[in-house]
């Protein structure tokens, strides 16, 4: 790929490069990538040698260790020069279900995101995450504040009992009264859990979001976009939250589908969609790959064990396991709560659902009684043919699974490019 000479591009949370495809398809010149996971920036600059032609800053930092002032003297660029940031932003987790800490410090990566933006002024600031961000809800008390420091003592309590009880285990030499403890920190978190949802420092994650932009001088547009009404063969949404700086009175648009079926459509929509053409399917995808090339390791299978090829061939294609367990012989039965992805068979005749990360949530192939290989789970998404990925099996499958589709960066950069040319004079 030649180097790049068009408007400016700035990426945090990089991956593999899903979103980075798209803008690079339009021509965006790039100053700076950040991911923390090295086989991700590995994957990123093997596949795209215009990152060095076009000399751009590769950072493998966490963003939690980025000082945003010494990196915009280092980048030395001015304030409001660069002209998109685009941040697949990670959150571990903003439910307070299971044993997650309510203030583990993940939860809190899009204020880093926003720091950013805070220091460099970019004239469109994006950030992209998963839909469940929209009903989400963060605990924001400070250091001082009593209940956080209660949350922090008593998580902490939680997780030495954990690895206290994994130890007892192994010996065989868990006591009723450790048991009994473990009772008692459980009963304190439900305490703990009513009173933090009761809180006034309990806030919507969108409305802080929208809070932070807004003291930055910046408007908002949000919208739940669908990989497969862009060209993708899976029907992965994920929320688009799109800043334009205030000085620029431009309104964004956000991109209008090109593909629709019926079994992607939303009410919200207008029904002008349904006469476009059909959204490519899984079988599209596949029909694409070169299963003669030996040489390509990440279309290698899966070794799966005997028992688990025998389960894959009582699911039906587009069907679960879940739906067919009583089907099963007595010797291949397995607990109905079972991972969704190694269950699920893909139906070849529909785009996929999302690709959850992972070499054990990967769903099976349609026909064939094997998980999908990193190489078909790549072209679902949108991946180039011969685009090279890096790390182990699991972690090349989650740089997959983790991706932005390079069809949904496109169809976003393009609207980008077309708000910039107006902005510029070009148009």
């Amino acid at each position: 790929m030649a180097a790049n000479t068009g408007y400016t591009i700035f990426e945090t949370f990089v991956g593999a490069g899903g979103s980075h495809l798209g803008f690079m398809q339009e021509n965006f010149r790039t100053v700076y990538v950040n991911d923390f996971v090295k086989e991700c920036l590995d994957t990123l600059v093997y596949n795209n040698p215009n990152l060095k032609e076009e000399k751009a800053f590769i950072d493998n930092s966490s963003i939690t260790d980025i000082n945003p002032a010494a990196l915009r003297q280092k980048l030395n660029v001015k304030k409001g020069e660069i002209d998109v940031f685009f941040g697949g932003v990670v959150c571990k987790s903003f439910s307070l279900a299971g044993e997650r800490n309510p203030i583990d410090e993940r939860n809190y990566l899009y204020h880093k995101q926003l720091e950013l933006v805070e220091e460099f002024l970019p004239k469109i600031s994006i950030v992209e995450n998963v839909p469940g961000i929209l009903n989400a809800k963060i605990y924001i008390g400070d250091d001082n504040d009593e209940l956080r420091n209660e949350i922090t003592e008593l998580w902490t309590s939680l997780e030495n009992y954990k690895g206290r009880k994994s130890a007892l285990r192994k010996s065989k030499s868990i006591t009723e009264e450790f048991e009994e403890e473990g009772k008692r920190l459980r009963d304190q978190k439900k305490i703990l859990l009513k009173r933090i949802e009761k809180s006034e420092y309990y806030i919507s994650v969108m409305e802080d979001i929208e809070r932070i932009y807004k003291r930055l001088g910046y408007k908002l547009y949000t919208s739940v976009l669908n990989a497969s009404w862009y060209g993708s063969s899976t029907k992965r949404e994920r929320v688009i939250i799109v800043a334009v700086r205030e000085d620029i009175k431009l309104d964004f648009v956000f991109p209008e589908p090109k593909f629709m079926s019926p079994s992607v459509y939303k009410s919200s929509l207008d029904k002008k969609y349904l006469s476009l053409p059909p959204v490519r399917t899984v079988n599209d995808a596949l029909a694409m790959i070169d299963y003669q090339d030996k040489e390509d390791i990440d279309n290698q299978p899966m070794n799966h064990n005997a028992k688990t090829v025998e389960r894959f061939k009582y699911i039906p294609e587009g069907d679960s396991i879940a739906n067919h367990i009583d089907e099963l012989p007595q010797e291949l039965k397995i607990s109905k709560f079972y991972s969704r992805g190694s269950t699920m068979r893909l139906d070849g005749k529909e785009p996929s659902p999302t690709l959850v990360p992972g070499h054990s949530n990967f769903p099976v192939h349609p026909k064939e009684h094997r998980s999908i290989t990193v190489r078909e789970a790549a072209t679902i998404t949108g991946f180039p043919l011969n685009y090279k990925f890096f790390g182990t099996h699991s972690k090349r499958c989650e740089h997959v699974g983790n991706a932005v589709p390079p069809h949904l960066a496109r169809a976003i950069a393009q609207e980008c490019v077309k708000l910039l040319d107006s902005y510029y004079g070009k148009v």
